[in-house]
């Protein structure tokens, strides 16, 4: 399950490169042959420009993984744009497990991602994204398996909205697994869907 999850991960991670690729080569075609007087557009509202820095925090839940129990979590985080639409980011996560194995507990964790917004409206009101990374949380339960220390892999969609210049709601799905990687053989590790919402400020 680790290996076909890792090769999902892997395929939308080059999916996403490839489209990045395209465009700024559709980009560059349309400027050739410009006069170098021109002065570049600037694009007001859009919070996706190289430089831009962002604070985050949201919500989520996962589900779909029956008989492990439940984990909602708090996230906060930094991310920067390491080219225009292109963010690399850094979360950490509060949760508490409600376990279906073993008794109640909580988890902390960090998570690091690429986030890309292939699509942005023209008036930079939406987003639509795709991210993915991966990370570690500890745990005082046995959830995911049997043991307290576990990797976290995911990726999937989100969108944004801008809401004030310096604030837009943010939400989208993840495919997220947990387990030790098969470490200790501890139990098979948690597949399901993390859902998730909050707000994004950019500065």
């Amino acid at each position: 399950m680790w290996t076909r999850s890792l090769g999902i991960l892997m395929i939308s991670v080059i999916f996403c490169l490839i489209y990045s690729e395209i465009g700024a080569s559709e980009l560059l075609e349309l400027n050739h042959g410009s006069s170098k007087n021109i002065k570049p557009v600037n694009r007001s509202g859009d919070s996706f420009l190289k430089g831009t820095e962002e604070l985050h925090a949201y919500a989520s839940a996962i589900a779909g993984d029956s008989g492990k129990g439940e984990m909602p979590a708090l996230h906060v985080g930094y991310g920067y744009f390491l080219q225009d639409r292109l963010s690399v980011n850094i979360d950490i996560l509060g949760a508490y497990i409600r376990s279906g194995i073993d008794d109640n507990g909580a988890a902390i964790g960090l998570d690091v991602l690429l986030r890309e917004h292939f699509y942005n409206s023209n008036d930079g009101i939406w987003s639509i994204y795709f991210d993915a990374g991966s990370g570690f949380q500890q745990q005082s339960t046995n959830f995911s398996g049997r043991r307290h220390f576990n990797f976290r892999l995911f990726g999937g969609f989100g969108g944004t909205m801008k809401v004030f210049n310096n604030m837009r709601m943010m939400g989208g799905v993840r495919y997220l697994h947990i387990s030790d990687a098969g470490i200790k053989g501890g139990g098979g590790g948690y597949d399901g869907f993390m859902f998730y919402y909050g707000a994004g400020f950019p500065f």
